[in-house]
């Protein structure tokens, strides 16, 4: 694509979709943005069924979060291998102080506020 040429809008069909169900799905705690989050905490920590559930419905109706547990799994090998490789890994093994950890708890849970 050219410099300064805009893509040319979505199919009408997708945005009458959209225009339906976006409201409902951000209702019921399942827009693009809590399956993204769900995603990555699943990473870290195991969902509650009502979360897990949440995630598998958004992930069954939307085309484009449908792959971000496969996008997830990828980063996640791709850091751990470059680590490992890079770092003989000694980057992997140490592992944060305490003190750090609750800051990273601090930072996330006024972000997830926002």
């Amino acid at each position: 694509m050219k410099p300064g040429q805009h893509l040319p809008p979505p199919p009408l069909t997708y945005r009458v979709k959209q225009a339906i169900m976006c409201p409902i799905l951000k209702a019921l705690g399942l827009c693009c943005r809590s399956a993204f989050n769900l995603c990555s905490e699943k990473m870290d920590r195991e969902l509650t069924k009502r979360e897990s559930l949440r995630l598998r419905v958004h992930l069954s109706m939307c085309g484009l979060c449908s792959s971000l547990p496969a996008q997830f799994e990828g980063m996640r090998k791709l850091i751990k291998t470059t680590c490992e490789h890079e770092h003989e890994g000694d980057c992997c093994s140490e592992s944060l102080s305490e003190e750090a950890k609750e800051r990273i708890a601090r930072h996330l849970k006024s972000r997830s506020k926002e």
